[in-house]
């Protein structure tokens, strides 16, 4: 028996703690660092992600906003003219009728008919 402990114990070879520890330790800080990079990578692509949405965002709402400013310019000049064609269609639809352009005629370009007397009534507001 005692040969055969002699035996064993030079298949086993000894353990050298600091080099062990050694070893163990950069593996360590390798296994580390490998993990600390991707994570830093992972969030920089995350925040990179972020950045791009967020600017397209920003140019979505930016375009949105003229084209309501647009909408709303447009909606404007429409109703002036809609009131402007309401306006010219009733004066059209006036000056079909004889009696108002006469009266138009006189009132504006104060003409009258041959043999026909004007007078001139101040009213209260004028002086």
């Amino acid at each position: 028996m005692m040969g055969n402990n002699k035996q064993k114990r030079q298949n086993v070879t000894p353990l050298r703690p600091d080099r062990e520890v050694n070893r163990l330790k950069k593996r360590q800080i390798k296994f580390r660092e490998v993990h600390r990079v991707r994570r830093n990578r992972i969030i920089a692509l995350i925040l990179l992600a972020f950045a791009v949405l967020g600017f397209q965002l920003a140019v979505t709402k930016a375009r949105t906003a003229k084209i309501e400013k647009q909408v709303s310019q447009s909606q404007t000049a429409l109703a002036k003219a809609k009131s402007t064609k309401k306006k010219l269609t009733n004066e059209r639809d006036d000056m079909k009728d004889s009696d108002y352009v006469a009266k138009v005629i006189r009132y504006k370009y104060k003409y009258t008919k041959s043999g026909e007397r004007v007078y001139n009534i101040k009213e209260k507001g004028d002086n």
